[in-house]
């Protein structure tokens, strides 16, 4: 009886440590697993930072351009033309109604 007794126990146990590494086994599972899809979701955002970034230096060097240009006494002549519908001493402005 003392052995059927023994038998029983090692098997409790047993079944004890199964089920705690059971558990931290599916813990580890779930960690490893969220951490992937986090490093997924930086990783888009990433791509999406970068883009952004790559149109702010685009619209930044359109601007830099523009700024140049207008330095100039031509640029000035036609932001006033284009802006301020303004003309030349010899010109004559002429405007259309819609």
């Amino acid at each position: 009886m003392g052995m059927n007794f023994n038998l029983k126990g090692r098997t409790v146990r047993h079944l004890v440590v199964m089920a705690i590494t059971g558990v931290a086994v599916f813990q580890a599972g779930r960690a490893i697993y969220s951490s992937a899809q986090r490093q997924v979701f930086l990783h888009k955002q990433a791509i999406v930072l970068k883009e952004g970034q790559r149109q702010a230096e685009e619209i930044n060097k359109e601007l830099r351009d523009g700024l140049t240009s207008y330095k100039s006494s031509s640029g000035i002549e036609r932001l006033a033309r284009e802006r301020l519908n303004l003309a030349g001493p010899d010109e004559v402005v002429i405007r259309i109604g819609k």
